[in-house]
């Protein structure tokens, strides 16, 4: 009974995993448009702790930078906790 219990709250852990993952995956082209409406397609500058202009860089590329790494962060952590969740949906099936 113990195991059992164990193994349905991993299972509900890998379904929220699987949620939270989704929502972001979905979030990632809304937060590349919103870099870019804030920064534009153009050259933003980079500033230090004190304010001091130390680089620019390309807006462009920083927002498909981060909105791709949200993504594939996120679609990682989605497949990771669909395994987990069909690895558990197994065991339990064999029970």
């Amino acid at each position: 009974m113990e195991e059992n219990q164990y193994s349905s709250s991993a299972f509900a852990v890998a379904v929220v995993a699987m949620t939270i993952s989704a929502l972001f995956m979905a979030a990632a082209p809304f937060v590349f448009i919103a870099i870019l409406y804030q920064g534009g397609f153009g050259m933003v500058p980079v500033r230090s702790g004190s304010g001091d202009v130390i680089s620019h860089v390309n807006n462009t590329v920083a927002a498909l930078l981060f909105s791709g790494f949200m993504f594939l962060f996120s679609a990682l952590v989605f497949f990771f906790s669909k395994k987990a969740a069909a690895k558990l949906l197994k065991q339990r099936d064999a029970a």
